[in-house]
C-alpha cells in the first residue's frame, strides 16, 4: 500500500496521486504536546483545540486519520507532503515518531520552491523528485519531536546542527521553535506599535517578517489578543 501524508485538507482537496490519503489536521507548533504517553497526548490536543479553536470533533477528523498509520506493512511505502516552514517540520516529526518500523519505505515529497510559505504546486514533478528518508533521518525526526514536545531546548539546539539533506534549514527551525513563545509576539508588536489594526495587513506583514513559522491566520489572531 502506498500512503500519502498531507500536510492539510488544502492540498487534499487537489490531490490526484493515488494510494491511500491521511491528512494531517494538526497545528502541534501551537499549544501544549507534552505528554506521558500518545493516549495522553490525543486527550491534551482534543482539549487545546476545543479550547482554542471551538472545535470538538478532534478524535473524529484529526486522531482518525493518524490511526491509519498503526497498521503499516512491510512492504509499505509512506510519501510525506510537507512544505519547510517550522509548522509542518513539526507536524513531520511528530508523523515520523508514529511509524513505528525503521524499515518503513519513506520519502518527504518538497514543494516547488524552496521559500517558506511555499504550496505544492505541480503535484506530479513534486512526486518524481522525492527524496528517501535514510535511518538516520527518521531516528532524527523522532528525536526532533521529543525534544520539542517535551520543551527540551537545549536537546533542541543540539539536533539543530545536525546536517541532513531531509531536513532543510534544520539550524533556522530549531531556532525559531525555541523562540516561539516570544519571537512571534514581538513581530506584532512592531507592527501594530503606530496603530495598524487592519488583519489582512497585519498578517501579510507578519508573513514577510516571520514566514519561517507558518502560522496562519487562527495562530496569528490569538497572538493578537495576547498582546
Amino acid at each position: 500500500m502506498i500512503y500519502h501524508v498531507l500536510n492539510g485538507d488544502g492540498l487534499a482537496a487537489d490531490f490526484d496521486q493515488g494510494g491511500e490519503i491521511v491528512v494531517c489536521r494538526e497545528a502541534l507548533i501551537d499549544g501544549l504536546s507534552k505528554a506521558q504517553n500518545l493516549n495522553e497526548l490525543w486527550k491534551i490536543r482534543a482539549d487545546f483545540v476545543k479550547n482554542s479553536y471551538g472545535a470538538d470533533d478532534y478524535f473524529e477528523k484529526v486522531k482518525a486519520e493518524f490511526d491509519s498509520l498503526n497498521h503499516l506493512e512491510p512492504a509499505d511505502e509512506v510519501n510525506l507532503w510537507f512544505g519547510h516552514e517550522a509548522f509542518c517540520q513539526v507536524n513531520l516529526w511528530f508523523v515520523l515518531s508514529l511509524i513505528a518500523d525503521e524499515n518503513t519505505t519513506i520519502y518527504r515529497v518538497y514543494p516547488d520552491s524552496d521559500d517558506w510559505n511555499c504550496n505544492f504546486e505541480n503535484l506530479e514533478t513534486c512526486f518524481e523528485s522525492r527524496q528517501k528518508l535514510t535511518k538516520n533521518d527518521f531516528h532524527l525526526g523522532k528525536q526532533l519531536w521529543k525534544a520539542f514536545c517535551l520543551n527540551d531546548f537545549e536537546k533542541l539546539n543540539s539536533l539543530g546542527n545536525t546536517t541532513s539533506a531531509n531536513f532543510k534549514a534544520l539550524d533556522q527551525i530549531c531556532r525559531a521553535l525555541i523562540e516561539k513563545e516570544s519571537k512571534p509576539k514581538q513581530i506584532l508588536r512592531e507592527i501594530t506599535k503606530n496603530g495598524e489594526t487592519d488583519f489582512a495587513n497585519i498578517f501579510t506583514q507578519f508573513k514577510a517578517k516571520a514566514g519561517i513559522y507558518g502560522f496562519g491566520d487562527l495562530q496569528v489572531k490569538n497572538f493578537l489578543k495576547e498582546i
